[in-house]
């Protein structure tokens, strides 16, 4: 090539590059773009940005950001967040969430009473908080609905939303639960599979086995005690437990006649555990010949009140609790002899016990008499008509 460049460049280019590039760049740039970019990109970047960024994002990003953001966000975030929030918070922040108190809500009637948290308490209430208002659900019903405890608190079976009923496929498959441990695809389909009331998904999932499904707490009350108090005013287990305590049977419903009397008619014991039958129990009998134990149910009131301590199921720890000294003898194996079991005495038309001793031992029982555990069975098996004189 020449040493000197011409003053005018040729209308064509040389279809020879140059070996030696010169050293100055021109002072306008080509119309064209190369076809190929640069193996060394510049020190410098351009003043102005291209007019049509590249179809591929560059490998490493720059090590200054742009003095001005971007007119238009990227459309997905970044896989990671900024490692520096920004220094000043929103000018609109989220307001502090409502506190309400719990309240008694006595507008409704009946078992639809209960405790609600909107902060549409009477005045008389906000003027009284110590009285009425209450931080949990569960201390609201306690002291204002203690009679309907478990209605207020939501966990009736006929009670709406707290826990959602389903289908129990995953277990024995006969009933409806509802432990929160429902499976995804129920929870992603809850008009299907989860129902507020126990009894609609009964009827959806097990009509087969409905009474079974929602029966369970009406099913079993006829085996339970209640307290009469709108009849015979003691316990009874006849399977005519009003509604409101068939529905709230851990308030109401006992499993013994022992347990239903203690907590209903403490201050009346001995006749309520008389008043559907003999409890069954042995106790001593400091009041009689004090030589052994017995069961006729005749036992005081301080010991009928307090079973657990005074009484026992069994001849043989009732005697090894008081009679210790004489085991023997209260055992019935002495001058107490016999089984103490009892048998039906058809002479007086009582059921007395196999023992010879002072009453209720009134000899002992010939080998064709039936003999029984307690008293209460004797006479329903062979004095039915007339259980009260037995």
């Amino acid at each position: 090539p020449s040493s000197q460049p011409s003053f005018e460049p040729s209308s064509q280019p040389s279809s020879q590059p140059s070996s030696q590039p010169s050293s100055q760049p021109s002072s306008q740039p080509t119309s064209q773009p190369s076809s190929q970019p640069s193996s060394q990109p510049s020190s410098q970047p351009s003043e102005q940005p291209s007019s049509q960024p590249s179809q591929q994002p560059s490998s490493e990003p720059s090590s200054q950001p742009s003095s001005e953001p971007s007119s238009q966000p990227s459309s997905q975030p970044s896989q990671y967040p900024s490692a520096m929030p920004s220094c000043t918070p929103s000018q609109a922040p989220t307001p502090p969430p409502s506190i309400h108190l719990f309240y008694p809500d006595w507008t409704s009637e009946g078992f639809d009473q209960g405790c609600l948290n909107d902060g549409n308490q009477p005045t008389y209430m906000n003027a009284s908080p110590g009285v009425y208002m209450h931080s949990t659900l569960a201390k609201c019903c306690s002291t204002h609905f203690s009679w309907n405890y478990y209605g207020c608190m939501g966990m009736l079976d006929d009670t709406c939303v707290r826990a959602l009923w389903y289908p129990d496929w995953e277990g024995d498959n006969t009933k409806c639960v509802r432990d929160g441990n429902e499976p995804l695809y129920m929870t992603e389909n809850k008009i299907v599979y989860l129902f507020s009331t126990k009894a609609d998904c009964c009827q959806e999932h097990y009509s087969w086995n409905y009474e079974e499904c929602v029966g369970s707490a009406a099913s079993n009350s006829g085996q339970k005690y209640y307290p009469d108090w709108l009849g015979d005013d003691t316990c009874k287990n006849d399977g005519a437990a009003p509604t409101y305590m068939v529905k709230n049977p851990n308030m109401w419903l006992q499993d013994t006649l022992s347990d239903c009397c203690t907590k209903n008619y403490g201050w009346k014991m001995s006749e309520c555990m008389k008043g559907s039958s003999s409890s069954g129990l042995y106790y001593p009998d400091w009041e009689g010949s004090n030589n052994g134990c017995i069961n006729d149910g005749k036992e005081p009131n301080y010991m009928a009140a307090k079973p657990d301590r005074w009484m026992h199921s069994t001849l043989a720890t009732c005697c090894e609790k008081y009679y210790s000294y004489d085991l023997a003898t209260c055992n019935g194996s002495s001058g107490s002899s016999g089984s103490r079991k009892w048998f039906m005495d058809w002479a007086s038309m009582k059921c007395v016990q196999d023992c010879e001793g002072a009453s209720p031992c009134v000899g002992l029982a010939n080998s064709w008499d039936l003999k029984y555990d307690t008293k209460s069975e004797c006479c329903k098996e062979r004095m039915w008509w007339d259980t009260p004189t037995c």
